[in-house]
C-alpha cells in the first residue's frame, strides 16, 4: 500500500521542473511545481515553526492550507510541530497563496526548493488531518492527494493515527466542522 502512495505522490509531484540547477521556476501564475495553487508567491527562509500547521517566513505568519494539525496542548501536538520543524526550519521555501485567514495569516501551500509539498507531507506523516471543511479552497487534484495521504497514514498507523485522536476542530470547538457536499468552484486554489 505504501508503494501505491509513493507512486501516486511521485506522479503528483512530477510536474516539478523549470528553473536552473534543479531550482524550480517559482513564478508561473496559478501553477507551482505542477500543482494548481494560488497566484501570489512569497519566498524566504522559515524562521519559526509555531505548531504543526503554522510557520513564519519573512516576518509573515503562514497557515498551511488544506490541513489542521493537533493543538500543542493535544496529544501529538508537540510531535506535529517537531515534524514540521524538521522539514522546514531554517530552509528556503516558496509559499503559494491567494488569500489570508481571519487572523491575517497567509493561507498557503508551502513548497521546498525540490518541489516537495510540505502541506501534503504533514498529512502523509500523520502529523495533521486533511481539513475537509475547507476542501473547496483546494483544486480537485489536491483534494484527492490529501484524502489519499490521510487514508494511507491511517491505514499504517502513522503519527497521530497510532492512537485514538481528537480532531483539532473538535478540541477547539467541541463539535465537528461541517464538510461541504460539493464545491461550487471546483478549481479554486489555496
Amino acid at each position: 500500500m505504501q508503494s501505491v502512495f509513493c507512486g501516486f505522490l511521485c506522479l503528483f509531484l512530477a510536474g516539478c521542473g523549470g528553473g536552473q540547477e534543479g531550482v524550480p521556476n517559482a513564478f508561473s501564475g496559478a501553477m507551482h511545481c505542477g500543482v494548481s495553487v494560488g497566484e501570489t508567491r512569497l519566498m524566504g527562509v522559515v524562521t519559526k515553526v509555531h505548531d504543526g500547521d503554522t510557520i513564519t517566513v519573512n516576518g509573515q505568519s503562514i497557515r498551511l492550507a488544506g490541513l489542521d494539525a493537533p493543538e500543542l496542548e493535544q496529544a501529538y501536538g508537540v510531535s506535529a510541530r517537531d515534524q514540521l520543524s524538521q522539514q522546514v526550519l531554517g530552509q528556503l521555501v516558496t509559499v503559494a497563496y491567494s488569500q489570508k485567514d481571519r487572523y491575517d495569516r497567509v493561507l498557503g501551500t508551502v513548497f521546498k526548493t525540490d518541489c516537495s509539498q510540505v502541506n501534503l507531507r504533514q498529512v502523509a506523516l500523520g502529523a495533521a488531518w486533511y481539513y475537509e471543511a475547507y476542501r473547496c479552497d483546494l483544486d480537485a487534484q489536491l483534494q484527492t492527494a490529501y484524502e489519499t495521504a490521510q487514508k494511507l497514514a491511517q491505514a499504517s498507523s502513522k503519527g497521530l493515527w497510532a492512537a485514538p485522536a481528537v480532531a483539532p476542530w473538535v478540541f477547539r470547538n467541541g463539535e465537528s466542522a461541517p464538510v461541504p457536499a460539493s464545491c461550487p468552484q471546483a478549481d479554486r486554489a489555496a
